[in-house]
Formats: structure tokens, C-alpha cells, sequence
């Protein structure tokens, strides 16, 4: 999920009337239960295709590829389509567009159980048409979603307001798909699909909680930003390019995730539940990096969330080779190892996005996460990950060519952040 617009630029839909301020408690209503929905496509899928369909490693990574890149255009070019479609028909608001995505979203997702109950002969085909076109329809509405929603967020709030609703945004939607990994365990393994179905169901209740939010966002209010340090630019500069990296390292171990569990012997039961633990460790360093202040205008802190980060996403990746098992048995050695390399991501993953969201707030320029471009550098993020997985496996099995290939390709874009950071560094 991309970082919050605190600028006038950012809003998919801009504001063309004085509208109220949308209630705080009802922005996060909908994010916790709108952010349960993406994590089912964004982080779930996998598990689903790997149950329901017998997906592969593979096979996942060429979903998480297909659906990832689909975020692409959406998030560059549904904005300012959007804003000219609001402008020429008075008729349609923020609101009315944001229902008909919920609306849709709830109608798409009923596809796969539909088709795997009702197709007859050709449900599997049937039903893997059903789950890509449902990937496809929910990555794209997310391009759309969750920019309107975050205009609501910071619609007529600044400063401290601001800041305190992002934060409390933070942990409501990153507290949701820990919850949506635990709730997926019992029906994983006999109704996959249903899982899905009851997601449409819920985009319905949110639809109902929309329809209580203004006509559209609030007018943003230029806010005269507090003097920060000079380093505050520089290491925003480098925190951009590792959320990116984090988004790509993401994007590469969850669709193998159901393989690697699957390798550690591990029943489906506890596949989602394990998997969740870097997103556990992550609400919690959230809220930690929320409270305390010590790491701010340090550089120590990129470069222990990229260490942390890269050390976990490696253990993670070969942790079924350490170990032994045994026919009905668990790699207990292993399991271990993957929770601890989970845990580290999660930390990792935690420090690179809230160092990424300060800077940008603290610093407060207008082309810092302006909203598609910024949304589109995520949607790169699922797209990379997923083709270094592809590669690294063509390059070398066991894992070891997909460490290797995705290390080069985040060392080389932290790299470059480094580069440019040192460029303004000089020129100042």
C-alpha cells in the first residue's frame, strides 16, 4: 500500500467542492476492511492458487508477475482520467466512484467459486480464468482504490492531525492482513475459493460505509512545513528507493511462500498463520517507530532495515535445505529458521516503509510520492520481484539463483539511491 498524499497533487480525484472533513473512525473502517480485501489478492493469492488450482512456485511467480505489472497503468493514468471525468459530469463524485469500485469488486469475486461449483467439465479451466480475471479486476481497482481513500485520510487535516491519522492509518490496514492470513487457515486447504467469494461479500459492507462518506475529499490544507535537517532530504531520497526494493523482495517471496511451507512439511493448516509473522513483527515496529524518535535523521537506519530485510528474505529462501525430514513429519530445524528469516523481514520491511512515509511528511516537497507516479514505483516493485524469481530459479535451483538475482537487483537500486542522495548531498 503506497504512502499517504500530504500534498494538493496527490488525491486520484481532487476536490472541486468545500466539502466536510470525512470522520477519522469511518476512514479507518473502511481501510481495515478495504485492506483485508487487497491482502487476499496482494499476499493471499498464492496460497489460493496453490490449493485450489496446484499452482507451483512458478507458476505463482508468473501470476504475481502478470497481476502486478496490471498495477502499472492503472495507478499512472486512472487518476487523471478520473479528475476530468469529475470535472465534465457534475453528476459523479469521489464517493459514487469509489461505490462502483466496491460494487465491482464484490461482483468479480464470486467468480472462481461460482465456476469451480458450477462448471461441470470445464471448471478447472473455468475456475483459473475466474482467479486471474479476478487478480487482474482487484489489482487494478487497488490502483484506483486506495488514492481516493487516502485523499479521504488527509482531506482538511494537517500537522499533528495529519500525522496522527496516518500513523493510526499505518496499523489499522497492516493490522488487517495479519488477521486475514489467520482467518484464511481453516478453509484453505478444503474451500479456497470460498475465501474469495466471502471477500466479495465484504466489499458489499464497505460499499455501505462509503456511501456515509462526503460527496468527495476535503480540500488538502497547504501546511507551512516545520525546518528540517538538510541530511532529512538525502535519506528521503534513499528511503524512496528501498520502499520500491522492499515492494520487489515482497513481491518475490510471497508466491513461493506455499512451496517453501509446503517443502518444511508443514500442514496447509499452519501455512498462512507462519507466513504471517513478518506481517505481525511488522504492525508492531510500526507502532515502535511510531512511539520512539531516536532513529530520526540517522543513516544507521536505512542500512539496518535493508540488512534486516536482506538477511531474512535469504533465510527465508533456503531454509527448507536446512534441516532433515521425514515422511509425515516437519523440519522442525527448518520451520525455525523460516520464522526467524520471516521475523527479520518484517523488521526490515517495517523501518524501510515508516522511514520512507517521515521523510517524506517531514521534508514536504510537492514531487516527493506524488500520487499515480508514486503508486506506479509500487506497482514496478510487484513486477521486478516476481521476474528476478523467475529468473534466479532458470539460473540456479535450490533457491540460491533467487537470492542471488534479487540481491543484485535491490544492491543496484539502493546503489543508485546512494548515488543521487551523495549528488545532493555535494550540491548543497
Amino acid at each position: 500500500m503506497a504512502i499517504p498524499p500530504t500534498n494538493p497533487e496527490v488525491p486520484v480525484i481532487e476536490a472541486v467542492k468545500t466539502t466536510r472533513v470525512a470522520y477519522l473512525w469511518r476512514v479507518l473502517l473502511i481501510t481495515f476492511m478495504g485492506s483485508m480485501g487487497t491482502a487476499v489478492v496482494t499476499n493471499g493469492i498464492a496460497f489460493i492458487a496453490d490449493q485450489g488450482l496446484g499452482y507451483s512456485g512458478t507458476q505463482n511467480l508468473v501470476l504475481g508477475l502478470v497481476i502486478g505489472a496490471t498495477y502499472i497503468p492503472f495507478a499512472l493514468f486512472s487518476g487523471p482520467m478520473l479528475r476530468k471525468l469529475v470535472r465534465r459530469n457534475p453528476g459523479i463524485t469521489t464517493r459514487r466512484v469509489l461505490l462502483g469500485i466496491m460494487l465491482l469488486l464484490s461482483v468479480v469475486a464470486q467468480g472462481p467459486l461460482l465456476a469451480d461449483r458450477f462448471g461441470g467439465a470445464n471448471a478447472p479451466m473455468l475456475t483459473e480464468a475466474a482467479l486471474w480475471l479476478m487478480g487482474l479486476v482487484f489489482m487494478g481497482a487497488t490502483g484506483v482504490q486506495w488514492p481516493i481513500v487516502e485523499a479521504y485520510l488527509s482531506g482538511g487535516r494537517r500537522s499533528v492531525d495529519l500525522r496522527k491519522a496516518i500513523g493510526k492509518f499505518n496499523i489499522v490496514w497492516s493490522s488487517a492482513i495479519v488477521l486475514v492470513y489467520w482467518m484464511m487457515a481453516p478453509l484453505l486447504e478444503r474451500q479456497p475459493f470460498l475465501i474469495v467469494s466471502l471477500l466479495g461479500g465484504l466489499h458489499i459492507v464497505i460499499a455501505l460505509f462509503v456511501s456515509q462518506l462526503p460527496d468527495d475529499p476535503a480540500k488538502h490544507l497547504d501546511e507551512a512545513h516545520e525546518p528540517h535537517p538538510a541530511v532529512y532530504v538525502p535519506l528521503l531520497k534513499v528511503f524512496r528507493m528501498m520502499l520500491i526494493a522492499s515492494y520487489v523482495i515482497l513481491s518475490v517471496m510471497i508466491p513461493l511462500m506455499p512451496s517453501i511451507e509446503s517443502k518444511l512439511g508443514l500442514a496447509e493448516l499452519w501455512w498462512t498463520p507462519i507466513a504471517s509473522t513478518w506481517l505481525t513483527v511488522r504492525v508492531i515496529f510500526f507502532v515502535v517507530f511510531e512511539r520512539w524518535h531516536g532513529w530520526h535523521g540517522r543513516w544507521w537506519t536505512p542500512w539496518f532495515g535493508m540488512g534486516a530485510m536482506m538477511l531474512g528474505f535469504a533465510l527465508a529462501m533456503v531454509s527448507p535445505n536446512i534441516g532433515t525430514i521425514e515422511a509425515g513429519s516437519v523440519n522442525v530445524m527448518g520451520v525455525v529458521l523460516l520464522v526467524a528469516g520471516l521475523s527479520l523481514a518484517g523488521v526490515g520491511i517495517a523501518a524501510t516503509y515508516y522511514g520512507a512515509l517521515y521523510y517524506a511528511m517531514a521534508v514536504g516537497n510537492a514531487d516527493v510520492d506524488a500520487g499515480g507516479k508514486h503508486e506506479a514505483f509500487i506497482g514496478v516493485g510487484y513486477t521486478v520481484g516476481p521476474l528476478c524469481g523467475l529468473f534466479g530459479g532458470m539460473v540456479w535451483a535450490g533457491g540460491a539463483g533467487v537470492i542471488a538475482v534479487t540481491s543484485v537487483v535491490v544492491l543496484t537500486m539502493v546503489g543508485v539511491a546512494i548515488v543521487n542522495a551523495r549528488k545532493h548531498t555535494k550540491s548543497v
